[in-house]
């Protein structure tokens, strides 16, 4: 199979999935495998857990099962936000359901105003510091949510 069948591939089971976690819960990766099955889809768990982590898909809090996350991608994310970043952010963590980002000197502030700004739904709420942030996360999104800051910041 060439690069572009298997493109097609994998865009196809993503669409499925999408329309498959919109149209009922689906709570565990196992029973999305199953329910890929029947539509000719057979996948391994590797390939499901990277659509998964491709797709921005989460478990929603309330048990609902999986559903996709509101973080929107990196290119459509303000340049300004972008430049900020590069210049006040030095590190990214992450630990239960807070993100923890620290910055040059005096930076905090700014760059949690821009944050605010994002209005993403996964975040709870944010603290800022003289050179730290506190992002407040809901549950199960604090690991995204930290890949995401790291991503912008590099």
């Amino acid at each position: 199979m060439n690069e572009l069948e298997k493109e097609n591939v994998k865009s196809r089971r993503q669409k499925k999935i999408l329309e498959l976690i919109r149209r009922q819960p689906i709570k565990t990766q196992t029973m999305l495998k199953e329910y890929l099955g029947p539509e000719g889809i057979h996948v391994t768990q590797a390939t499901l857990s990277r659509d998964i982590r491709e797709m921005n898909l989460i478990k929603g809090v309330n048990g609902e099962g999986y559903i996709q996350s509101g973080i929107i991608s990196k290119h459509q994310i303000s340049h300004r936000l972008f430049v900020l970043f590069s210049m006040a952010v030095r590190a990214v963590e992450q630990s239960g359901n807070v993100v923890v980002i620290t910055c040059e000197p005096g930076m905090a502030a700014s760059v949690c105003s821009f944050i605010d700004e994002l209005g993403w739904n996964e975040i709870v709420g944010t603290i800022a510091g003289n050179n730290t942030i506190f992002v407040i996360t809901r549950e199960g999104t604090s690991y995204q949510l930290a890949e995401q800051f790291r991503n912008i910041s590099s």
